[in-house]
């Protein structure tokens, strides 16, 4: 594909060359020979420092928002923003996929994973062919791109993985879409079908958004990606998706709501008579009986938003009923499992809201004794380490815990997700406070040795933590073998 191919207004100025494109990247890093480079302004470093860096590794031709020295060696197209460039060529370069696509995206603070799960699988039952892009990367029938670590990936990535998923079969694409994603226009050029909308909580992302409104304000930029004739599924029960629902232009709104009758409108949906135990959870819809194989309230929640989409999309209850009682929660998001007669609940809690939701779902499962290991979360500020330790000092103590074990996975996690000293010290220090006596691992492969040791035959462990947790299960095997 020519650079033209991808937009007259990329190829520069009148007289020069129009160079083959192989492909595209905003990480000079990645650039190949024949490579479009794009210079992005980061929120830690501007890509315009690496422009040299780029020609060097054979960028064919470069988009830049400002002249830089380099860039005479090829041809440079200066535009006005970067990050809006990048998404349109990524899309121009694997042939604008999404207009092939039915795509739904999910946003909100939790269980987009989980959500996004039950969405697939309900849909698949009533005869979509469903692909997921999220934390877990792209899946579809088989395929699976781990992606690049971003929920929602970068553009290039991004365009490619739509690529893939249409040309293996999929006709609907469930994608999470982050707050990240949004504001830094990862999304940008996409219409988004139907959409649903999960709670909004405070205490995410705080080394992003300044507040609490900042981050409601960045998630409410889905509203412009809307298809005027999509349906949107929103949790009725949290204040602030109500209020952006309302918001909401579409054709469809049907909040799903957990236990409350307050709500009227024809489309709504209440899940009521809940009733959890060890093998998920049963549940009345529109008077109807049905279980979710899935563990926890959490769970009941993601169910309901599903459900309120799927219904409103006429998937039937029946159909519905029998694809719930056959789902299997995505990896570490309620994952239960036996090792050595040990129960294992390995779920990626990182918030204190996390947290409690975990040890409502071990309340229920039988054991002797109860161990836990949490991976910290680094690189998100001292104020949720602080808070998730006090969370689970809490939860541990009144659980009966005979042993905490906590990690800041040193050995595994990358640069941007390591403790720093700060956070480390909060951590330990709000354990002290609580009077819970934890055990400490540098590493992650130590923390899981340490409850191989610390757990026998009969009891239940807990793994808690998001990135530098993702190794925790493996470990632990490779520990007690």
């Amino acid at each position: 594909m020519r650079l033209s191919d991808l937009g007259e207004e990329y190829r520069g100025p009148t007289g020069q060359p129009d160079p083959e494109i192989a492909g595209i990247t905003e990480d000079s890093r990645a650039v190949k020979p024949g490579w479009l480079f794009v210079a992005v302004p980061g929120t830690r470093q501007d890509g315009h420092a690496f422009v040299d860096d780029a020609i060097g590794r054979g960028a064919a031709a470069l988009i830049v928002e400002r002249p830089v020295g380099g860039a005479r060696a090829v041809p440079a197209a200066v535009v006005a923003s970067s990050r809006a460039a990048l998404a349109q060529v990524a899309a121009r370069f694997h042939g604008d996929p999404a207009r092939s696509l039915r795509l739904i995206g999910f946003t909100g603070t939790f269980g987009k994973t989980t959500t996004s799960e039950v969405l697939r699988a309900l849909l698949a039952a009533g005869g979509r062919r469903v692909g997921l892009i999220g934390s877990l990367g792209a899946r579809y029938d088989g395929y699976a791109d781990p992606g690049g670590g971003l929920t929602t990936p970068a553009p290039p990535a991004l365009h490619r993985m739509l690529r893939e998923l249409c040309d293996r079969g999929a006709d609907t694409v469930v994608m999470e879409v982050t707050s990240h994603a949004m504001m830094l226009s990862r999304v940008e050029g996409l219409r988004f079908r139907d959409f649903v909308l999960a709670a909004i909580v405070p205490g995410e992302h705080t080394d992003f958004h300044r507040s609490y409104r900042d981050y409601v304000a960045a998630k409410a930029r889905f509203l412009d990606y809307l298809s005027p004739d999509a349906v949107l599924a929103y949790d009725a029960d949290n204040p602030a998706a109500r209020d952006l629902a309302a918001r909401a232009d579409v054709a469809v709104r049907v909040g799903a709501s957990v236990g409350r009758r307050h709500m009227v409108a024809p489309h709504d949906l209440v899940v009521a008579d809940v009733e959890l135990d060890d093998h998920g959870a049963l549940l009345t819809v529109h008077g109807e009986r049905m279980r979710s194989s899935l563990l926890g309230s959490v769970n009941v929640r993601a169910v309901a938003l599903a459900l309120a989409h799927a219904l409103a999309r006429d998937i039937d209850l029946r159909t519905a009923r029998r694809a719930l009682s056959m789902l299997v929660p995505p990896a570490r998001r309620m994952q239960r499992f036996v090792l050595a007669g040990r129960t294992i609940l390995d779920d990626i809690a990182a918030h204190p809201d996390n947290f409690r939701a975990t040890f409502e779902v071990a309340d229920l499962l039988p054991h002797d004794r109860l161990v836990v290991a949490l991976a910290m979360r680094g690189g998100r500020e001292v104020d949720i380490n602080r808070r998730n330790a006090l969370a689970l000092a809490d939860l541990a103590l009144v659980g009966g815990a005979a042993r905490v074990i906590v990690t800041p996975s040193a050995d595994l996690v990358g640069a941007g997700d390591g403790a720093s000293p700060e956070e480390i010290d909060a951590t330990r220090h709000a354990f002290a406070e609580r009077g819970c006596e934890i055990a400490w691992e540098e590493t992650l492969a130590g923390a899981m040795r340490a409850v191989a040791c610390a757990s026998s035959a009969g009891d239940l462990v807990v793994l808690v933590g998001a990135q530098g947790m993702d190794e925790g299960a493996r470990l632990l095997r490779e520990a007690v073998a």
